[in-house]
């Protein structure tokens, strides 16, 4: 805001510096914008850089021992190329992988909505990895599926697939929060004018420093991660005209809290 600057009184000079006080301030917003728009930049190369190495280093381990290889007789040389090629294959999937995270995250699709009840979207998700949650043998970690639903329709006007992909993301990050096992709870209620939808876990939990980056693109707590998961889920949520937020503590698991707002006819 500026003021208008009249006379040489007290008001005027005052008028002056609040305006150049403005001023300054518009000049240090701008410059501030800059420098997070150019931390930004490094941040994704550093990361994007990051993720390429670790594939790259197998990739060029391997041309190396093909060309060593090539001098031994023909047999043991088949078995090499046999393993090798098989290396560079899974390599060069996994650089795929990589590249189509980095991909997704810039290309998000805008949400096609259609109605839909949120009970359903929980109850997709549920049965889709309650299964491996169980264990695929005995000796595998078993985690228990505990539903929690309102009684009630709630209407969502959500695309159902972008919403499934955001939740999945959720469950996936509680099952490995869990290697030893544990109770992930869904639910979904009615608050007010919005649905609730909740994903906890009972794992080692998060430090309030790590929540509060949590959903910062490129950021993550995983030793192998790109860190654009719950960047994500964020991005859907906000298209849906939602919120997301974390609960938790250190060694008391940790709960995801997805508000969207209820289907037009529903609120009035």
């Amino acid at each position: 805001a500026r003021v208008p600057e009249r006379g040489r009184d007290e008001v005027g000079v005052l008028a002056r510096s609040f305006n150049h006080m403005t001023a300054q301030l518009v000049g240090q917003r701008e410059r501030l914008v800059q420098t997070e728009r150019v931390a930004a930049w490094r941040e994704l190369a550093r990361r994007l850089a990051h993720e390429l190495k670790n594939p790259l280093f197998p990739l060029q381990l391997t041309v190396e021992n093909l060309v060593r290889a090539r001098q031994l007789p023909e047999d043991e040389f088949d078995e090499v190329f046999r393993e090798s090629t098989q290396t560079l294959g899974m390599e060069i999937a996994n650089l795929k992988t990589i590249i189509a995270r980095f991909s997704d995250f810039s290309k998000m699709p805008k949400p096609e909505l259609e109605r839909i009840d949120a009970r359903d979207a929980i109850e997709r998700v549920r049965s889709l990895y309650e299964a491996a949650g169980a264990g695929a043998d005995q000796e595998a970690a078993k985690i228990r599926f505990d539903v929690q639903l309102s009684a009630k329709p709630m209407p969502l006007d959500a695309d159902p697939e972008l919403l499934h992909r955001a939740l999945s993301n959720l469950v996936l990050n509680a099952m490995d929060a869990m290697p030893g096992g544990g109770t992930l709870t869904l639910s979904a209620q009615p608050k007010g004018k919005a649905v609730e939808l909740r994903i906890a876990d009972t794992g080692q939990g998060m430090t309030p420093e790590e929540c509060e980056r949590l959903f910062t693109p490129y950021y993550t707590t995983k030793e192998h991660g790109t860190g654009l998961g719950l960047a994500i889920v964020q991005s859907v949520v906000a298209d849906h005209g939602g919120a997301i937020s974390v609960e938790s503590r250190t060694g008391g698991g940790a709960t995801f809290v997805i508000t969207l707002p209820k289907a037009r006819e529903a609120r009035a």
